[in-house]
């Protein structure tokens, strides 16, 4: 390609990126390796997919190579693999269809990539992966024993030994190899003949197949010149072993994420692992600095950005700021707060017939319970989503459809739009005695994959659609089938909105001991301090390292539930809470709703 050929390109991409200085930066940056600190809302994703153009065009990613796109979500691989073949094409020319394109570019999740690489080589490992791995239906580490057959065929040292190897990644240790060894072999020898393996297992054969087989790896380095991996703050230390194995001193990075939604912690996130790449890999950082989902919003932006000024001054007092009002209700107790919740929301939902609303909660309970109740009493039709990823009800559903879906589509893999209807339909049947609204919320879900699947995914092979449905289902991602369900509110937890966008937003129970929780506040030095105008401050004096860090992780909760908002964010506490045991207790609003530069307001 000629300079002047690439100037025009340039030209072209710095237009449709309104000349967004610090996005062209990434895009037409010279540097091989790339840290994009990129906030919700700030353009990542188109950022990402111009900057694949540009290398692609100008033979920074040269024929035959390919490039490799990973993310810990099902449904972030989902849109990145749907925005390159529908924004790549008109970037870097008419000659390049989607299907090119999508051959091109591997965008799934690490579990996806792992079975692609174990299904080429997964016997160099053990004999018995010899077979298509995406047959063996995966199952999480501490779900072994949910499992009848494996329950019986696992002694309980041997069922323990597989759990200890979660809990010490969950804890940000990398197994040692004694362990690891260990473990594959428990996995090879016990689960494997049952059809079964673990998810933890997918990733730790991939890296004992890559660090064992020199020329394998050489061949996964050489193949893929460029990694990208987006929201890189989720990575834990099994996922940060794999990319350390499949970089060389030739390999492009263009790592993505953002610090502040790092909320996963509690299952193994690297705190660090951010500053961490940039210092193992030389990386140059780049900040995102224009918020463009609240662009037209003045509060939303002064919201957004106090938030995240909090975080890095590590809550000192920025006198720039400029106050973000942050509109509230208060109740006199539980009951009324969830009154006031509700007649909010169907004001909302009269002004605007076609608004989208998420109430969202820390987590379920006794006050939770009580939100929905009010709710449902006002006559408001809402969809549950109150999903935990270790509730039984939610596991075993992901499990049985998964078997269900494997017996079905395994062999031939002949996944198209009446097939998907009348798998559905046929595993609904078995769900007809059963009442439990987690069951019918699940089911109402799996609908709207697929019909999502025969629109917006029509395109990719019926082989694809198998892969997705299987990544999905084994890595209990159902929930973010969310937005794809047609009803104007929607009642979930923070954690199971992370990903999605709603126009109002309603964080409820934002009190000490509830959100940020009874853990974190245990660990506060003012935890039974009075409030001040029914709500709790922090002491910035009186802040020590372990509550300071454990704070920030709630903070991330709180900042991933407001940026779910296109309009407005709402929050809400009352006077009286229910704590665990279901026993009233004094209240108010928590420390999150007196951050510097922010001030609540009657909604």
């Amino acid at each position: 390609m000629s300079e002047i050929d690439i100037e025009y390109l340039k030209t072209i991409i710095a237009a449709q990126h309104d000349n967004d200085q610090k996005q062209l930066d990434v895009i037409f940056s010279e540097s091989s390796r790339l840290m994009v600190e990129a906030p919700a809302g700030y353009g990542k994703t188109t950022t990402m997919i111009s900057r694949i153009a540009y290398l692609f065009t100008t033979g920074k990613v040269p024929n035959p190579k390919h490039i490799l796109g990973l993310t810990f979500s099902v449904n972030a691989a989902l849109k990145i693999k749907r925005d390159i073949a529908g924004k790549l094409p008109s970037l870097i020319g008419g000659q390049n269809n989607p299907s090119a394109i999508n051959e091109k570019v591997t965008a799934t999740n690490y579990h996806g990539f792992c079975k692609i690489v174990l299904k080429k080589y997964g016997f160099l490992v053990a004999e018995a992966l010899r077979c298509d791995v995406n047959l063996f239906r995966a199952v999480g580490d501490s779900d072994v024993d949910r499992i009848d057959e494996l329950k019986t065929a696992l002694s309980v040292n041997e069922l323990n030994s597989i759990k200890n190897i979660e809990s010490t990644i969950k804890l940000g240790i990398m197994p040692d190899e004694t362990s690891i060894r260990g473990y594959t072999e428990l996995i090879v020898q016990k689960l494997l003949p049952l059809g079964y393996i673990t998810h933890n297992a997918i990733i730790i054969f991939t890296i004992t197949l890559l660090s064992n087989n020199a020329e394998v790896q050489k061949f996964y380095q050489s193949y893929y010149p460029l990694l990208i991996v987006d929201e890189f703050q989720d990575t834990n230390c099994i996922a940060w072993k794999l990319l350390t194995l499949l970089i060389n001193e030739k390999t492009k990075l263009l790592f993505l994420g953002d610090p502040l939604q790092r909320i996963y912690g509690f299952i193994g996130a690297l705190p660090n692992i951010m500053s961490l790449a940039v210092e193992t890999y030389n990386m140059v950082q780049i900040c995102l600095d224009k918020n463009y989902r609240f662009s037209s919003n003045p509060e939303m932006l002064k919201l957004d950005a106090n938030i995240r000024a909090n975080a890095a001054n590590s809550f000192i007092l920025d006198p720039s700021m400029k106050t973000a009002y942050l509109s509230a209700f208060f109740g006199n107790n539980q009951g009324d707060e969830s009154t006031q919740i509700a007649e909010k929301v169907c004001d909302l939902l009269k002004s605007s017939e076609n608004c989208r609303i998420a109430i969202l909660c820390r987590g379920r309970g006794c006050n939770s319970d009580k939100i929905e109740q009010a709710i449902s009493n006002a006559g408001v039709s809402y969809f549950y989503g109150m999903f935990t990823d270790d509730d039984p009800v939610y596991v075993d559903f992901h499990i049985r459809c998964q078997s269900a879906f494997i017996r079905k589509f395994g062999k031939t893999k002949s996944v198209n739009r009446s097939a998907l209807l009348a798998f559905v339909a046929n595993f609904r049947e078995s769900f007809l005695e059963n009442d439990n609204k987690v069951i019918s919320s699940l089911l109402s879900l799996l609908d709207a994959l697929v019909e999502k699947m025969s629109t917006d995914y029509a395109s990719i092979t019926p082989e694809d659609k198998y892969q997705l449905m299987i990544d999905i289902l084994e890595n209990r991602q159902l929930k973010q089938a969310m937005e794809y369900i047609d009803t104007n509110v929607i009642f979930a937890t923070v954690h199971g909105a992370k990903g999605l966008e709603w126009d109002y937003i309603f964080l409820t129970d934002l009190e000490r001991w509830i959100f940020p929780n009874y853990h974190i506040c245990n660990l506060c030095p003012q935890k039974f301090s009075s409030l001040v105008k029914s709500t709790c401050h922090l002491d910035q004096n009186s802040i020590v390292e372990e509550f300071r860090d454990a704070i920030i992780d709630e903070l991330s909760v709180f900042y991933v539930g407001v940026t779910r908002a296109r309009r407005q964010v709402f929050v809400s506490a009352s006077a009286r809470r229910y704590n665990a045991t279901g026993a009233e207790k004094e209240s108010g609003f928590s420390c999150l709703a007196a951050l510097n530069g922010i001030r609540l307001v009657k909604a």
